[in-house]
């Protein structure tokens, strides 16, 4: 019985530990990278160049960000070209205006690059 209970406080516990640090997921813009910051500390970066789309929809398994639990209103679906999860899935806070930011950054690398190719031939 006392081990039932030590349980109940475990799966308690950590389902407190798992939301807070689901409220403490950020995202950054950086010059060639979406960046995810867990803490204050960066957890994970993917590449602006490797972005193909950005929709609200989901197709295929997908590898979650999220900071929020309510995912309906907030949620943006980023393909990618390269990856085990093509797709990535973040919660910003305002999904329109994150969505208009990264789609400006994604295009500005990419004139980059192009620019880059042009001068080496």
């Amino acid at each position: 019985m006392i081990y039932l209970l030590y349980s109940v406080g475990a799966i308690i516990c950590f389902g407190v530990v798992g939301i807070t640090l689901c409220a403490t997921v950020n995202y950054r813009l950086k010059s060639s990278h979406l960046v995810i910051y867990c803490l204050g500390i960066p957890v994970r970066q993917f590449a602006l160049k490797d972005m193909i789309s950005i929709s609200k929809r989901r197709r295929f398994r997908a590898e979650f960000w999220v900071n929020t639990l309510a995912l309906k209103h907030r949620k943006l679906v980023i393909r990618r070209e390269r990856g085990l999860f093509r797709e990535l899935i973040i919660t910003p806070r305002y999904r329109y205006a994150f969505r208009k930011q990264l789609e400006e950054a994604v295009e500005g690398v990419r004139s980059q690059s192009l620019i880059v190719g042009n001068k080496d031939n």
